[in-house]
């Protein structure tokens, strides 16, 4: 059985035309595919009767990995799925569940950040430029559509293969990496590396030397002990998903936050060659539920069966294979 890396990620935004602009627009992010979502997946996706859904597909020049799925639904639920940004949020940076949706950029990272900054969309901090071992990186995090959090980085590992070329905007990467804080390391590793069969590319606590500069980067308290998991596909350098545990640190789970229909980063969607065999893994496990069971449903790609399931950090999946 073989999981493939986060193919697309859906983010559920209240106005798809303004989401587009900074996607399609400042990004230049293709859209591949524009429409109304089949009644078939919305009640996949467990949406009350009636709901309607405007959608649009969007990938960096045709790249099959780090996909952006953006739905404007119709009656809008402004439930956030996280909202954790500025002096009266309700969550907090520690809280459980999804966090933000990385995009690589081109060096230098200021004039994207400019344009991005001025199509409306602001910077939650200058780009903080810092060196971790020999690795040099810059990265800024952005407010995205409908608060969605957005982190912007020097891709200085990507492969360049997967940037656009001559965008007059600089180029864009696909969804590099999507980030959730975790709560439970054992649980975490148990669902993504045995029974999805990702591979772990780092799976380090952050050294003593490094903690104050992490701290910062992830908005922790000063001295928070940081554990960082990566899983990837092998060979795959984009659908990364990264775990962060925040050892001792306050927070509570962002339960129920993310599913379709909410505002954000709401649904992971991974492609999987034997759904049979992975929905009975999971009915094994304690580390996940199945939400939906393997259902037919009607895609922009054609017939597919679905099956959601709930992660261990409050993260809500979508595995499909051909119909």
């Amino acid at each position: 059985m073989h999981v493939s890396a986060t193919r697309c990620i859906t983010v559920g935004v209240s106005n798809l035309e303004y989401a587009l602009k900074l996607f399609a627009g400042v990004m230049a992010l293709r859209i591949d595919w524009r429409g109304e979502l089949d009644t078939s997946l919305l009640l996949a996706w467990h949406l009350p009767a009636g709901t309607r859904a405007r959608a649009a597909e969007l990938s960096c020049n045709g790249y099959p990995y780090g996909r952006l799925r953006l739905v404007e639904f119709s009656p809008v639920n402004t439930t956030r799925v996280r909202d954790d940004f500025g002096a009266n949020a309700p969550d907090s940076p520690l809280d459980i569940g999804p966090k933000a949706i990385d995009f690589y950029v081109a060096d230098p990272i200021e004039p994207l950040v400019e344009r991005v900054v001025k199509a409306g969309y602001p910077a939650r901090s200058a780009p903080r430029k810092h060196q971790i071992g020999q690795t040099v990186s810059e990265e800024v995090v952005v407010s995205g559509p409908d608060n969605v959090p957005l982190l912007l980085m020097v891709g200085h590992r990507h492969a360049r293969t997967s940037l656009r070329a001559g965008s007059p905007d600089g180029p864009f990467s696909e969804i590099a990496t999507a980030s959730v804080i975790c709560s439970d390391l054992n649980a975490s590793r148990l669902f993504y590396q045995e029974l999805l069969g990702l591979v772990p590319v780092t799976d380090a606590e952050t050294p003593d030397e490094y903690r104050a500069l992490v701290n910062e980067l992830v908005d922790a308290p000063a001295g928070t002990r940081v554990h960082f998991l990566l899983y990837a596909e092998p060979g795959e350098a984009s659908g990364k998903i990264l775990l962060i545990h925040f050892f001792g640190a306050p927070a509570k789970r962002l339960s129920g936050r993310m599913q379709p229909g909410h505002l954000g980063f709401s649904l992971f969607s991974h492609e999987v060659d034997d759904l049979s065999a992975l929905r009975s893994r999971l009915a094994r496990s304690n580390s996940a539920v199945i939400v939906e069971p393997p259902t037919r449903v009607i895609t922009p790609t054609g017939a597919r069966l679905a099956m959601l399931v709930r992660g261990p950090n409050e993260e809500m999946f979508e595995f499909s294979a051909p119909a």
